[in-house]
This record gives structure tokens, sequence and C-alpha cells, in this order.
């Protein structure tokens, strides 16, 4: 992954609101990020016997990868009756360990779903497309079933099938499409991924042509 790639993706997994654990002594958290600017990050978390110069582990998970790195407590300020306010900086590099075998690629292209609802093509690999939606759409868009996406720019159509779906930030949720067919007449878009990717995606599914009754 690229140093523009990485810094990318840190403050995608630091997003203010997110959840986070802190690995403090032999007890582990949770708490909630309010904000990450640089090398300093602040958490809103459950009382604890924390002290300043205290040293933690913050790990999130995100997209199938764990995010772990060192920090060091700066200050901490009461936050409600159970709740304190700790203001941390970052004391180590991060270290990443993937849980998946195929990394996903961050390209943040608007799409249509089924002709109607508005969504964002937010990442993608081989397979698979991650399609980030308003919650408000999801009483009519079900796991498991078939659906058509559309790229108005790039006259792109895909068709697959939904295989999972999960709540991401506040009012936004995301599912999983597993790519079946993809018709990308003029090539143009997978010109695009190889520019940004480097790795020519969809290879055995470009250009298909779908059937009458598929469509």
């Amino acid at each position: 992954m690229d140093k523009k790639s990485f810094i990318k993706r840190i403050f995608l997994v630091f997003f203010p609101g997110n959840s986070i654990r802190i690995y403090a002594k032999d007890d582990v958290l949770k708490a909630k990020i309010k904000t990450f600017k640089g090398k300093e990050i602040e958490l809103i978390s459950p009382k604890y016997n924390f002290k300043i110069g205290d040293e933690v582990i913050l790990e999130s998970i995100f997209e199938g990868a764990y995010y772990q790195a060192n920090f060091q407590i700066k200050d901490i300020v009461n936050f409600g009756n159970n709740e304190i306010l700790l203001l941390l900086n970052l004391t180590s590099a991060f270290k990443i360990k993937n849980k998946r075998i195929n990394e996903r690629h961050y390209i943040a292209i608007p799409v249509l779903i089924e002709d109607k609802f508005k969504g964002l093509l937010w990442d993608l690999n081989e397979n698979f497309l991650g399609i980030v939606l308003l919650n408000e759409y999801l009483n009519e868009i079900k796991q498991n079933h078939s659906i058509k996406l559309s790229i108005i720019n790039f006259n792109i159509i895909f068709h697959g099938t939904i295989v999972k779906i999960r709540q991401e930030f506040f009012n936004l949720s995301k599912f999983i499409y597993e790519i079946k067919i993809l018709q990308d007449p003029t090539g143009l878009f997978g010109h695009y991924l190889k520019h940004i990717s480097g790795k020519n995606f969809f290879e055995n599914k470009k250009n298909l042509e779908v059937q009458p009754d598929e469509q």
C-alpha cells in the first residue's frame, strides 16, 4: 500500500464516532472516537483508573483488518457520570493485520441501485463491491437479493447479489455485493481501475452480455 492510500485508510479507521478498543494493563475497554488530528486522538471512555502518562494500546477493526498503535495519555477530563474524555498522543507506528486474502481498494464513485436509489461505490476487489447507502433504503435492499448497479458516468452496469449488510457510520449502511456480470462496453472503467490500482479487475466478468430474461 502506498503512503497516500495508507494515510487515507488511517483517517477512515479513526473517523469520529467509530468504536475503538483500549488495552490498559490487563483490561480491555470499548471507547468512542471524538476527534483525530495528526498524532492526537480524543476518546470518550468508560471511567477507569487511568493516569496521565500511562501508555495504552488502541485497536480498531475496519474493513476486515486490525489497526493497532501505542498511545500515551496526555490529559483526562470528566465527561458525565460514567465516562471520561481522554486526550492521547501517538507514540509508535501503526501495525496492521489484514484478515482478508484480497485487499480492497478505495475509490468512492456514485452509483445507482436498481435505477432509483443513490449509493456510493466505496471499495472493491476482484469479486466484490462495497456499496454505502442511506439506512432509509434498507427496507428495499435485502440480503441474498439479486440487484443491478449502474455507474452512469462510465456507462457501466453490474449484475450480482447482496451477500452481507451492515451498519457503518450514523445513518449509513453498507452492503457487500458479489459481482456476477459486468457490462463495460467501452472498457473505460477497467482502464480507470488499472490506473489507480495497477491491477486488471473483473477480467473474467468483463463485457459479458446479459440475456433478455436477466435484465
